[in-house]
């Protein structure tokens, strides 16, 4: 189960989720719900007639730990974390306030996951080779910061390639949710620029869009309301118009106000009126959270929007939009995380209404699903999804289950999963044709908070990789960083209109972090067309 959120996010205008959507959590037992339990026992494990002995058998155990989603696995946490796991998953339980569960007591619960957990949980990384001689990059660093007077380590939990009108010309856009800000920065005589465009509370993502239809292109941005998780209405969706016109002071303008934290907003003309409408996710936390969709029922030029709810769940990370079955109306994709861990595709059928179909479910509520691009991976002609697990904010461990995942198409669901690398933290996986040779290779960056990075050890842990794909689903993993797992927001583009696509990733930094850069431009260098920047 994601313990955090800033959405996601995603390379929708892109990127990221990023982050990604601030931090929203989970419990690894949550069904939304209890007391204190007994004092832990020994870290050993219980034999099975002192379990037998409490009254309390297997199939009690499993009924309850799967009563509200999958059965967690013992073996996603060591056997020393599971006291701590399942008294939360027990506290969620009570606060929830249902009745139709029957809890066994605590101890023999946490006695059945450690005799079948590992000690300690065993990681392989796989090795990389070195990557072609002719891809070759040069990085510099981007820097921002509020009127805050004490500002915190930046939190970018987005970063995307904003296109300067019908020009070639280029900015970047990301946004700070620690401290608040949404920033634009532009590269001057190779150097760059940023400018403070708004500061708000906790934006998450930036989309793009021309909201009002005056032919100028506006920001609509998702506002957690908050940094830590937290059940509150203070999440936002936000509209800052005409966003080239940088001298005329304006403030953004509140379009959906009370919600609980938003971590994405997808802009489409869902309801085919000529207009732009929103799908927004609305992660919240235990409950409170949503998929909603904002209809914009106003004249063309003064849009005004009335809220309808798509589904009820918490926990929604990434909303995509793509016409999935070509019949011209926008459908969207959603990646719900907290105890869910699946990926749902919604059909437009009109009218409000959405046929739902799933692509994948993790089947364990520790997946720490993080992100998801939809992109034809394999190039057969129709929408796959790419999907990252690295979320680490349920108990900070390094795990051997976080990476990269292909979901395949084969025209009926679920997709068929295809695990592609392990990559602890993996966080953003966007796929783009980086060596130029036709086909899409996949850049992925890793975030390990600080908590996993004082317990383990990250600072031999990959940070940036690409994959190659070789073949149709076959990939070579080559490094492009190592030790420096803050990525959690990520934009593949050509940033410089010179052919080639160039990396830009944010940092999400803690006070331990010695680096407090918000952006690195990854300029890829292997075009043979001249630079422009």
């Amino acid at each position: 189960m994601s313990r955090s959120r800033f959405g996601p996010r995603a390379n929708w205008f892109p990127s990221l989720t990023d982050l990604l959507a601030g931090f929203v959590v989970c419990s690894i037992l949550s069904c939304q719900r209890s007391p204190q339990p007994e004092s832990p026992a020994s870290t050993g494990n219980l034999q099975a007639n002192n379990l037998n002995a409490t009254g309390v058998n297997d199939e009690q155990i499993v009924a309850f730990c799967s009563g509200c989603h999958a059965m967690p696995r013992p073996t996603s946490f060591p056997a020393d974390a599971w006291y701590d796991e399942v008294k939360r998953g027990f506290d969620f339980y009570h606060q929830s306030e249902r009745k139709d569960l029957f809890p066994p007591p605590v101890q023999p619960v946490v006695e059945y996951f450690r005799s079948k957990a590992p000690a300690k949980l065993e990681i392989s990384l796989p090795k990389s080779v070195p990557g072609p001689d002719r891809l070759r990059f040069r990085t510099v660093e981007i820097n921002a910061t509020t009127s805050r007077s004490e500002p915190k380590p930046v939190a970018i939990s987005f970063v995307g390639k904003w296109p300067r009108g019908n020009t070639a010309e280029f900015d970047v856009v990301f946004s700070d949710m620690a401290n608040g800000g949404v920033f634009l920065s532009q590269f001057q005589d190779a150097k760059p620029v940023s400018q403070l465009l708004a500061e708000l509370n906790n934006p998450a993502v930036v989309s793009r869009c021309d909201l009002n239809g005056n032919g100028r292109i506006d920001m609509v941005i998702a506002d957690l309301g908050s940094f830590n998780p937290s059940d509150h209405d203070q999440g936002r969706v936000l509209w800052l118009a005409d966003v080239e016109d940088r001298t005329s002071g304006k403030s953004c303008v509140s379009l959906a106000v009370g919600l609980g934290r938003v971590a994405d907003v997808q802009p489409a003309d869902v309801d085919a009126d000529g207009d732009i409408d929103l799908i927004v996710a609305e992660f919240g936390w235990h409950k409170t959270g949503r998929i909603l969709l904002l209809r914009n029922d106003g004249d063309r030029g003064s849009p005004v929007f009335s809220m309808h709810v798509i589904d009820r769940r918490p926990g929604t990370i990434h909303v995509p939009i793509i016409d999935f079955n070509r019949d011209g109306r926008p459908d969207f994709v959603a990646l719900i995380s907290q105890e869910f861990e699946v990926i749902e595709l919604f059909l437009n059928q009109g009218n409000e209404v959405f046929e739902k179909h799933r692509i994948h479910a993790a089947g364990d509520p520790a997946f720490g699903s993080s992100g998801i691009q939809v992109v034809d991976l394999d190039g057969d002609g129709d929408d796959d999804v790419l999907y990252t697990n690295g979320d680490m904010f349920d108990s900070f461990h390094i795990k051997p289950y976080h990476g990269i995942q292909w979901l395949e198409n084969t025209g009926r669901f679920p997709f068929i999963p295809h695990r592609l690398t392990i990559f602890p933290g993996a966080y953003r996986a966007l796929a783009g044709d980086l060596d130029q040779d036709g086909d899409f290779d996949i850049v992925a960056g890793a975030f390990v908070p600080a908590e996993a990075r004082e317990t383990d050890p990250s600072k031999s842990l990959e940070s940036l990789i690409w994959l190659e794909q070789l073949r149709p689903g076959e990939f070579v993993r080559h490094s492009l960083e190592t030790g420096n797992c803050v990525h959690a927001a990520m934009d593949v583009a050509d940033l410089d209109d010179d052919g080639d696509l160039d990396i830009a990733v944010g940092s999400f930094r803690d006070a331990k972090s010695p680096n407090q850069s918000a952006i690195t431009i990854w300029w890829n260098n292997s075009s043979h067309r001249a630079k422009t920047k």
